[in-house]
C-alpha cells in the first residue's frame, strides 16, 4: 500500500501537536491555537511526542528546537520516517540562518522565531490549511487516476486476450509462412491470418485497418471468422472476401475501412491468385530475394468502402512457373518506416538492406533491417509482414507410370468391383446443377458438405479429391469446353482462369450431373461418384499408354490423381460420364 501523503484531517480545525520541554511555551502556544479553534495536544519532549504521532497523528507539529535527550531537529528526521506526512513549524529563540537552513534541512516546513506573533503564527496556519486542502484535492484525483488506470488495464488485458482469440496469431503454424507483426500500441490494426483449403490450397490474408490501437484491432475482427471458416469450407478468395467486405460494411461505420491483400497458392499447380485493395504491392521475389519477379498492384478499394453490388472480386492470376519464390507482403508500416529526415524505408530499402544483412534466411534480414530502423519507442504505425514461400510442385499421392485408359481401368482393387451389380443399395444422393447455379455459387464447398455427410463428418480426404477433380473437369473441360493446352507457356496459367472466369459469367446453358451411392458389392463395401457433364466428352483411349508419372506440362495429369485415388475408374458414352469406386469410408 502507497503512504499517505496527507493527514487524517485537513478541514478549519486542526489537531495540533505542540512539542516545548518548558511548560510556559506550551501554555502560550495552546491558548492562540485554541482561540483560532484548533484542538491541542501537548508534549514535553522529543521522545513522548514520536509515540504521541505514532498513535494519533496530528494535522500539525508545532515543534521546539531546544530540548534535552532528543532534539527538535532529530525528532523531525524521524517524523519524517512515518508513512503519514504532516506539516512541522519549528518554533527557537535561535534565529540565525544556520539554524533555519538546519531546520529546514531535517523536514521543517517553516521556521518561526519567540516570542510567537499571534497574527504570524495564524497567517501561517491559514496558508497551510489552504495548502493541504489543495493537496487532498489532488491526491482524490490522483487516486481517481490510478482507479481508472488499474481499472484500463484490466480492461486492456482483457480486451487483449478477447483479440488474440480471434487472431488466432499463436495457431499460424504452416512451414511455407513467416511473418512479422509490431503494434504501434497495445492493440495491432494490422491483421495476419493463414490456413488451408480441404485441397489443401494456401490462404494467406494480410489486413491494415486505418489507424492504429484498440480502435483499429476492434475493426479487423469481423475479417476472422469469415476468413478461417470459408477457408475451412473450400470457398476461394473471391466469396471470401466478399463476404468480407460485407461485414466491414454492415459493422464498422464510416470512414472506417481496411485495405487488404489476400492470396491463394496452389502449389501443386505452380499458381497464385492474388486480390489487393488498398495495400502496397504484393511482390513475388526469386528464390534469394535478389530480383522481383511481379508486382501485384493494388487494383481495388479497400474493404467496406463500396457496397456489395459495386464490390470487384476480379483476381490477379500468376505462375511462377518451375523456379521457386517468395511473396512479400507489406502493411503501409513497414514501407513507410522513416529512416531519415523525408525518406521513408519502402520495398526498395526493405530489399537492398536485407542483401546487406547478416542472417541466412531472407525473412530474418527483412526483420533485421526493419528493427534497424525502429525508434526507442517503438514503431510509428503498425507493421505487418509476410514471407510466402512458393514451393515447387510436391504431389502427396504416388502417380502411376502408365495409366491404361479402356472404357474402365481398374488400378488398386486387389479384387475388381462389380459397381453393384450383384450386391445392395444401401442409399443414394443425386442432384443436377443448371448454369445459373454452376455461374453463381461456389460448387467446392457445396461437395464438401456432401463429403462430410458420407465421411462421417471428416470434410476432407479421397472423397473430397475425387469429388471435387471430377467437377472441374466436368466444368471446366466439359460445360465450359476450355482446353487444357492454354495453361501451357509463361503466361498459360493466367490465361487459362481468365478465360475460365470468362466463360463461366457468360454461361447460359449447359448442366452437371452428380451421384453418390453407397453400395454393398458380392466383394466389397463400397462409393460410388458419378458425374455427367452437357459437355462434347473426349476421346478417353487416345490416352491408352500415356506416360502419365512423366507429364511435365500443366494439363493431363487429372485422370493419373483419380487413377491412383479410385479402385476403379469407368469412361462411357462420348467420355463426359464418369463412374468412380472407392473403398468404404464408414
Amino acid at each position: 500500500m502507497m503512504p499517505s501523503l496527507l493527514p487524517k484531517r485537513a478541514s478549519s480545525k486542526l489537531h495540533v501537536l505542540v512539542v516545548d520541554d518548558t511548560e510556559l511555551n506550551r501554555r502560550l502556544l495552546e491558548a492562540m491555537l485554541r482561540k483560532m479553534g484548533h484542538e491541542v495536544i501537548l508534549s514535553s519532549g522529543g521522545e513522548q511526542a514520536l509515540q504521541i504521532f505514532a498513535a494519533d497523528p496530528p494535522d500539525l507539529v508545532l515543534l521546539d528546537v531546544s530540548m534535552p535527550v532528543m532534539d527538535g531537529f532529530e525528532v523531525a528526521k524521524q517524523i519524517r520516517l512515518k508513512n503519514v506526512w504532516v506539516p512541522i513549524f519549528f518554533v527557537s529563540a535561535n534565529t540565525s540562518n544556520e539554524d533555519v537552513v538546519k531546520g529546514l534541512h531535517s523536514g521543517g516546513d517553516d521556521y518561526l522565531f519567540k516570542p510567537v506573533n499571534y497574527e504570524i503564527l495564524q497567517s501561517k496556519i491559514r496558508t497551510f490549511q489552504e495548502r493541504l486542502g489543495m493537496s487532498e484535492r489532488l491526491l482524490r484525483k490522483n487516486q481517481i487516476l490510478l482507479d481508472y488506470r488499474a481499472r484500463i488495464e484490466d480492461e486492456t488485458d482483457t480486451a487483449r486476450e478477447f483479440i488474440k482469440q480471434f487472431t488466432a496469431l499463436d495457431k499460424i503454424d504452416d512451414e511455407l509462412v513467416r511473418f512479422l507483426l509490431k503494434p504501434a500500441e497495445n492493440f495491432s490494426g494490422d491483421l495476419i491470418a493463414v490456413a488451408r483449403t480441404p485441397d489443401d490450397r494456401l490462404h494467406v490474408l494480410l489486413a491494415d485497418s486505418a489507424g492504429h490501437g484498440l480502435t483499429a484491432a476492434l475493426a479487423v475482427i469481423p475479417i476472422t471468422q469469415p476468413f478461417y471458416q470459408m477457408t475451412a469450407k473450400g470457398f476461394e478468395i473471391p466469396a471470401i472476401i466478399r463476404e468480407i467486405n460485407r461485414r466491414v460494411r454492415d459493422y464498422l461505420p464510416l470512414p472506417r475501412f481496411v485495405a487488404a491483400v489476400m492470396v491463394s497458392l496452389d502449389a501443386s499447380e505452380q499458381n497464385l491468385q492474388v486480390w489487393n485493395g488498398g495495400c502496397p504491392p504484393a511482390l513475388l521475389l526469386n528464390d534469394d530475394g535478389s530480383e522481383v519477379l511481379h508486382r501485384f498492384v493494388s487494383n481495388h478499394l479497400p474493404l467496406g468502402v463500396v457496397s456489395p453490388e459495386q464490390f470487384d472480386t476480379t483476381l490477379e492470376y500468376y505462375s511462377y512457373a518451375d523456379q521457386p519464390a517468395r511473396l512479400l507482403l507489406c502493411s503501409d508500416g513497414a514501407t513507410e518506416m522513416t529512416v531519415s529526415e523525408g525518406n521513408n524505408l519502402g520495398y526498395a530499402g526493405l530489399l537492398e538492406g536485407s542483401r546487406q544483412a547478416g542472417s541466412d534466411h531472407l525473412f530474418d534480414r527483412m526483420v533485421e533491417v526493419i528493427e534497424g530502423y525502429l525508434p526507442e519507442e517503438g514503431p510509428e504505425d503498425d507493421i505487418a509482414l509476410i514471407l510466402l514461400e512458393c514451393p515447387l510442385d510436391k504431389e502427396s499421392v504416388a502417380v502411376p507410370e502408365f495409366v491404361q485408359m479402356p472404357t474402365h481401368i481398374p488400378v488398386n482393387s486387389a479384387t475388381q468391383c462389380d459397381f453393384g451389380k450383384n450386391g445392395q443399395h444401401l442409399w443414394e444422393l443425386a442432384v443436377t446443377l443448371t448454369a445459373e447455379q454452376l455461374r453463381r455459387m461456389d460448387v467446392v464447398p457445396f461437395l464438401i458438405s456432401i463429403t462430410g455427410q458420407v465421411n462421417g463428418g471428416n470434410p476432407g480426404g479421397k472423397v473430397f479429391l475425387v469429388l471435387s477433380e471430377l467437377f472441374n473437369n466436368a466444368l471446366d473441360h466439359g460445360v465450359l469446353k476450355l482446353d487444357s493446352h492454354l495453361k501451357n507457356g509463361s503466361e498459360g496459367m493466367e490465361r487459362y482462369f481468365e478465360e475460365r472466369a470468362l466463360r463461366l459469367a457468360e454461361l447460359k446453358q449447359g448442366q452437371i450431373f452428380i451421384g453418390v451411392q453407397r453400395q454393398a458389392c458380392s466383394n466389397c463395401t463400397c462409393l460410388k461418384i458419378t458425374f455427367k457433364d452437357s459437355g462434347p466428352g473426349f476421346d478417353y483411349s487416345a490416352s491408352r499408354g500415356e506416360n502419365l508419372a512423366g507429364n511435365k506440362q500443366r494439363h493431363g495429369r487429372g485422370i493419373s490423381l483419380l487413377a491412383s485415388i479410385c479402385n476403379e475408374l469407368r469412361y462411357s458414352g462420348n467420355g463426359s460420364e464418369v463412374l468412380a469406386c472407392l473403398d468404404d469410408i464408414n
